[in-house]
C-alpha cells in the first residue's frame, strides 16, 4: 500500500501514459488543422497522391473534404479542376464537365493541376471556349451604351467673291430721241450699199455666164450725108 501511494509512482506512471498516448494525439490534430489553408493543402496532397495511385475513388473522397475547407477563389479552382479530373478517369463524363465548368467560370484562364489525356484535354478545352463565348456576350449585354457626343458642325468659311476684272462692259442705251434718226440713215446707207454691191455682183454673173455672143451688135456709127456742094464736085 505504501509503494501504491508513492508520489514518486505515481509520476513514474503519468510519464508513461503520456509517452503512449502522444503519437495518438499529434495523428488525431495534426499542425495543418490549425489554419484552414494547411488543412486545405494537406487534403489536396493527399488527393494527388492517391489520384497518382489510380486510387480514383478514395482520391475523389479526400477531394470533396478538401471543397469543404476552401476558401479562397484559387482554392475553389484548383479543388475543382481536380475533381474533373478524377469524375473524367472514372467515365463520369458529365459530372466532370460540371466540374471543369465550375473552375473555368471561376477562372477563365485556368490550367488543369496536373498531367491528362488527350480526350479530357479536349473537353477540358471545349468547356473554356463556352465559358470565355458566355461571358463576353454577358459582359456585351451587362456594359452600358454609351451615347456619342454631339457632332459640332464648324462654320464654313465663305471665300470672297473676286471681280472679273476683264469682263465686258454693257453698252449705255442710247437716249430716245437720238437712236431713231441715227439707226434710220445707217440703214439707208446700208441698204444703198447693198443694193449696188448685189446689182454689180450679178452683172458680173451674167457676163461670165452668157458671154459676148449673147450681147447684141453694136450699130456702126452713122456717116453724115453729104452736102450740095459736095454732090456737085466731080
Amino acid at each position: 500500500m505504501e509503494a501504491s501511494t508513492n508520489p514518486r509512482s505515481w509520476g513514474a506512471w503519468v510519464v508513461v501514459l503520456c509517452a503512449w498516448l502522444a503519437p495518438g494525439l499529434a495523428t488525431a490534430n495534426p499542425p495543418e488543422a490549425e489554419d484552414p489553408s494547411g488543412l486545405f493543402r494537406h487534403r489536396i496532397e493527399r488527393a494527388g497522391t492517391l489520384y497518382e495511385s489510380l486510387e480514383y475513388e478514395k482520391a475523389l473522397n479526400w477531394l470533396t473534404q478538401a471543397k469543404q475547407v476552401a476558401s479562397t477563389t484559387d482554392e475553389q479552382v484548383e479543388v475543382a479542376l481536380y475533381r474533373g479530373l478524377v469524375l473524367a478517369d472514372l467515365g463520369r463524363r458529365k459530372q466532370a464537365l460540371e466540374e471543369f465548368r465550375t473552375g473555368l467560370t471561376l477562372r477563365p484562364l485556368a490550367k488543369l493541376p496536373v498531367a491528362a489525356a488527350p480526350k479530357v484535354e479536349r473537353d477540358f478545352e471545349s468547356v473554356r471556349k463556352q465559358v470565355q463565348l458566355k461571358q463576353g456576350t454577358e459582359s456585351a449585354k451587362a456594359a452600358p451604351v454609351e451615347a456619342p457626343p454631339p457632332v459640332v458642325e464648324e462654320p464654313k468659311a465663305v471665300a470672297p467673291v473676286e471681280k472679273q476684272a476683264d469682263a465686258t462692259p454693257e453698252p449705255k442705251p442710247l437716249p430716245i430721241h437720238e437712236s431713231k434718226p441715227g439707226l434710220r440713215s445707217r440703214l439707208g446707207a446700208a441698204g444703198s450699199s447693198l443694193g449696188k454691191n448685189v446689182g454689180s455682183a450679178l452683172g458680173s454673173a451674167l457676163d461670165t455666164v452668157m458671154g459676148p455672143k449673147d450681147k447684141p451688135a453694136t450699130p456702126p456709127p452713122e456717116q453724115p450725108e453729104p452736102t450740095a456742094a459736095a454732090k456737085d464736085e466731080p
